[in-house]
């Protein structure tokens, strides 16, 4: 497990505040990532951007240098002077080996989220994987090390009551609505199409609203959710010229700067009078802080949900302890499964000199004895080389799993 390291910045080290200013555009996200996996000499590299986290996870041929955290940052910021490096630097978590891999199945186990129990994460990280081995960034070590942290997320929702009586920063939000008493005949602007804006609206949805509008990046998203709800769907170009107003106003899209500035969301009251009430569950913040202490304004955003997560953390101190048990025997399992991947590497060139031995053995060193046998014999010479080469083709996997791990391999 020693190629596996992760470089994260998540809520628990940095300010959510402060994590946003880490994001930067998607027009040049890739590019970036595809830099610091050349320049950092990795094999594979997954990107995980949530609403409280932002994490590199990397498969590295052989133990990165000291200053790779250094050169993440620099290359994932150019603009950044070194007081703003230095800063990165001081924010980061970093870990390898058994470490980094007991970090992602916490990650997708909720047990390091800032709702603990919100079974979303286990989606978002796998969503994480397909959109990076999308981009060509991942390798195979990279896919079996989701492929376990997924097996291992559901194993915690299932053996432990972690997810009981689940909360979200989602459910946590819908809550907040309803404190609010907003009417069930309000105007829903939705500015996102993803996982969470699907959650919202089917939340809302059951609860009596009806009257939504959709806006995304992607107009094909946007229309996918609005149909399901038969509903108005628009581009997020769209969102500046949107002149029909609103009431509620949610927001739940990855972008480095506000999508709601003060501007668009003078425009989007279009001069209505009355309370308009904002939730903000993007990170970087989707709405422009000056937005939100408008005295017509009822808001709130990720960061000021943190008192109800420490009291959701307390409820479930004793299912974390059950939840870390199950964590601990997956590193275990995983320490196994990643070296018989490292012997079938090593042993993959076995089956085909195998049987390029065999077609040697029938083709010319034997080939005047077979060629004198009868078509009886010569049928049971066939199934009895057949026999032998499968045997010996799993005869060395065996061996290298019996012996290979007593000689410290």
């Amino acid at each position: 497990m020693n190629r596996y390291t992760v470089i994260a910045f998540t809520h628990h080290s940095t300010g959510l505040k402060d994590l946003e200013s880490l994001f930067v555009d998607e027009t040049v996200l890739t590019e970036r990532l595809f830099q610091i996996k050349k320049e950092l000499s990795a094999d594979g590299l997954m990107y995980l951007a949530t609403c409280n986290r932002l994490e590199f996870i990397f498969s590295f041929p052989v133990t990165p240098a000291e200053d790779s955290t250094k050169k993440l940052v620099k290359i994932f910021h150019p603009e950044w002077n070194e007081k703003d490096v230095k800063w990165a630097l001081n924010h980061a978590l970093v870990l390898h080996g058994a470490d980094a891999v007991k970090h992602v199945f916490e990650v997708a186990s909720s047990l390091d989220s800032l709702i603990v129990g919100e079974r979303e994460i286990i989606t978002q990280v796998r969503q994480a994987y397909e959109w990076s081995q999308k981009q060509g960034l991942t390798d195979d070590f990279i896919r079996l090390l989701v492929k376990k942290t997924v097996e291992t997320a559901k194993k915690v929702y299932t053996d432990t009551k972690i997810a009981e009586k689940p909360v979200s920063v989602m459910s946590l939000a819908c809550r907040k609505l309803q404190e609010w008493q907003v009417g069930r005949d309000s105007r829903v602007i939705m500015v996102g199409a993803g996982q969470t804006a699907d959650i919202m609206v089917k939340y809302l949805s059951k609860h009596g609203f009806t009257r939504f509008t959709v806006f995304n990046r992607t107009l094909k998203h946007a229309k996918e959710l609005a149909d399901k709800y038969n509903v108005a769907a628009y581009s997020m170009k769209e969102l500046e010229l949107y002149t029909e107003g609103f009431d509620i106003l949610i927001t739940c899209v990855h972008s480095a700067k506000p999508v709601i500035t003060q501007p668009v969301f003078n425009n989007l009251v279009n001069n209505e009078k009355g309370t308009k009430m904002i939730v903000d569950l993007g990170l970087p913040f989707n709405v422009d802080s000056k937005v939100l202490k408008q005295k017509n304004v009822k808001g709130i955003n990720v960061e000021s949900l943190n008192g109800i997560a420490k009291q959701n953390l307390a409820e479930r101190k004793n299912e974390i302890i059950e939840a870390d048990k199950v964590i601990k025997e997956a590193v275990e399992e995983f320490q196994a499964d990643i070296q018989d991947r490292k012997i079938e590497l090593a042993l993959r060139d076995v089956p085909v000199r195998i049987n390029e031995m065999k077609k040697k053995a029938i083709s010319s060193v034997f080939q005047k004895e077979i060629e004198s046998l009868s078509p009886e014999s010569r049928e049971v010479l066939e199934k009895v080389m057949d026999y032998m080469e499968k045997k010996c083709v799993s005869i060395p996997m065996q061996v290298a799993k019996e012996k290979l791990p007593y000689i410290g391999v």
